[in-house]
């Protein structure tokens, strides 16, 4: 499965900043064999309503760049959600893991800047596991790295998000 996942804001607001190069740290398949080891993964597309959209920013205040959401539900139980978030000069792309319980299982960073990446440990990858949707704050919630801080924040962000996209609107995934 080979699937590029691009925002085309990102790409406008990006030939605007200073370019930061952006490392890969690993494939799409490489983090979903560790996400879900030797599952049966079949894609989808969840686009919100102009409503949904406007809902989930407003509810649980977490920035959405657009209403369409990309993933992959899991043979045998559970979901993966590929997304985007800004960082402080790049994009960094990751891989979220539900469980079927519906709390964050795992997330795996795909690409980030270069320079930025190390902040995206095993330790503190592992504080997003086991969270739930909900009203929570990711800057109290999720340790934010310092000298980093803008991206660990908005990689908490958008695990907000997603989990509140998987609990609300998802139906028949």
């Amino acid at each position: 499965m080979n699937h590029r996942f691009l925002l085309v804001p990102a790409a406008i607001v990006m030939a605007a900043a200073p370019a930061a190069q952006a490392d890969q740290l690993q494939s799409l398949e490489e983090a979903q064999q560790r996400l879900f080891p030797a599952a049966k993964l079949t894609p989808f597309e969840l686009r919100l309503t102009p409503e949904q959209f406007a809902e989930l920013k407003a509810e649980y205040q977490v920035p959405a760049l657009r209403p369409l959401f990309r993933g992959w539900s899991v043979g045998g139980g559970g979901w993966l959600y590929l997304d985007q978030v800004y960082g402080l000069n790049d994009i960094v792309t990751y891989l979220l893991a539900i469980g079927v319980d519906g709390k964050s299982r795992g997330i795996e960073v795909l690409t980030c800047a270069d320079g930025y990446c190390d902040i995206y440990t095993p330790e503190w990858r592992g504080k997003l596991a086991g969270l739930a949707h909900g009203r929570w704050d990711p800057e109290r919630t999720v340790p934010m790295v310092s000298g980093a801080t803008l991206s660990s924040v908005h990689v908490a962000e958008g695990v907000k998000k997603i989990l509140a996209v998987h609990a609300r609107f998802r139906e028949g995934y």
